[in-house]
């Protein structure tokens, strides 16, 4: 019986059989001398190579024999096109040749047709809520998501089945829960068997810091790119590509000194002739139909404060449940340890929403995580004073009208609408404070004044501090 396998079954075992056989060499000098090594790293003059006891050094090209020479020629020749393989894995566009951290987000983002979703001076992200039909490894992703550092693209995010972006009943039906598990281990087993056919038997190893963040993953490398894959139980499966160095540092980033964290944050106060005074530079995540206001919220305030996070991973610590909702206990408890061991700190503030309690910290370049009550009707009061605020030309009329306003205005609190968000600024003279929600670039800026950000507030302020 004839056995016919599919196209792409037969370039995946092809792929294969290129990675794996693509480095090992027999190499001789001009004496002579035969030795069997590893290229790791083909560079003009000169190339690294690990030895069969696995020590590695460089050598220099003109060394070599004729014959070794060429064959270093021909090896740098097919690593040109060695990104193609990673490509035809994924299924995406991802590189355009064999490194990706050299490459502008901008640019990966144009390839991959990806959206922004924010912009700061020192970090960007681009993410991509996909249709069904769109797959990255034979699976379906829910977010994918690229994310800049300083112009340089340093991690790509996908998450795929999990249970914040499956589609649940209210309540969830025991059908639709066991549905979500199977997608989720579906979708692990395949994408380790597929990553595995081309890059090997995975690693397994602990990935991040701190009660309810810190993953076990199974890992891949290839030419400085890591593949993490992540699964959690009921909560999702994930794969992260950062490069081989921030893998072996297990994600955690550069440390900043309280000084020169105080110094940049002092440095994203924006002070406009309006009297605005609002912190600029707070990275945007859109959290997507979930309700994953924390987590999001979270997210934001920890980059902001250069601390990598990533709001799924924030969810499953603070026990988010199925279709959104989550302990702000947990986040809290599970992020402590993290957020201590990059030397900040959380602080819990039960303080009235007053223009002299925002104005301490947003002078210090300090957003606040709020606890309030997004109801309709609030949405629509800060909607409308936001539209509003743009035609004003006479600020000193409007410093009139406003707190006049805010004194015939009353919002309920609605506790079916519960919602996280950040106030990033305030203007003392008109009585108003900035709000930012984790729902996309339009909600960035939204203004409201502090009495009725009192009426809907839950009582609670918090902060990442120095």
């Amino acid at each position: 019986m004839k056995v016919i396998q599919s196209t792409a079954t037969v370039l995946t075992l092809a792929l294969s059989c290129a990675l794996h056989s693509l480095y090992g060499l027999t190499l001789s000098n001009k004496e002579g001398t035969a030795i069997d090594v590893t290229v790791l790293e083909i560079e003009d003059t000169r190339i690294q190579i690990r030895l069969q006891n696995g020590s590695s050094t460089w050598l220099d090209r003109d060394r070599l024999s004729s014959s070794s020479h060429q064959a270093i020629i021909e090896l740098a020749t097919q690593e040109q096109s060695r990104f193609q393989i990673i490509n035809e894995l994924l299924g995406i566009s991802l590189l355009k040749d064999n490194k990706l951290w050299d490459d502008a987000p901008a640019e990966v983002a144009q390839r991959l047709k990806w959206p922004l979703e924010s912009q700061t001076e020192t970090q960007s992200s681009f993410r991509y809520y996909p249709p069904e039909a769109y797959h990255i490894l034979e699976a379906r992703p829910y977010s994918a998501v690229i994310y800049g550092l300083k112009s340089q693209a340093a991690l790509i995010s996908v998450v795929f089945a999990n249970k914040g972006d499956f589609k649940f009943s209210k309540p969830p039906t025991k059908d639709e829960i066991k549905a979500m598990q199977a997608a989720i281990e579906h979708d692990t087993n395949n994408i380790i068997k597929r990553i595995s056919h081309v890059l090997g038997k995975p690693e397994k190893q602990q990935y991040g810091s701190g009660r309810g963040i810190k993953q076990l993953i199974q890992r891949w490398d290839w030419n400085g790119h890591a593949f993490l894959l992540a699964t959690q139980e009921d909560e999702y499966a994930s794969l992260r590509i950062t490069s081989s160095a921030s893998a072996n540092n297990k994600g955690r980033s550069e440390r900043f000194s309280d000084a020169a964290l105080r110094k940049l944050a002092t440095q994203n106060i924006i002070s406009r002739p309006n009297g605005d005074a609002i912190i600029g530079n707070i990275p945007m995540v859109n959290q997507g139909p979930k309700g994953y206001c924390v987590p999001a919220t979270f997210e934001r305030y920890m980059r902001y404060m250069q601390i990598p996070a990533d709001m799924y991973i924030l969810a499953m610590a603070g026990q988010t449940e199925i279709g959104g909702g989550t302990s702000l206990r947990a986040i809290i408890n599970s992020v402590d340890g993290y957020i201590s061991s990059q030397s900040r700190s959380m602080k819990k503030l039960n303080e009235p929403i007053k223009i002299r309690t925002i104005q301490k910290y947003i002078d210090q370049g300090l957003p606040i995580i709020w606890t309030m009550f997004s109801s309709n009707a609030y949405n629509q009061y800060a909607n409308q004073r936001t539209i509003d605020r743009t035609a004003v030309t006479d600020w000193d009329a409007w410093a009139k009208n406003t707190k006049a306003h805010a004194r015939s205005t009353e919002l309920s609190k609605d506790i079916m609408s519960a919602h996280a968000c950040l106030i990033t600024g305030y203007n003392k003279a008109t009585g108003e404070l900035a709000v930012s929600d984790s729902w996309g670039p339009s909600y960035n800026e939204r203004w409201v004044s502090a009495e009725q950000a009192e009426q809907v507030s839950q009582g609670s302020i918090y902060l990442i501090s120095f």
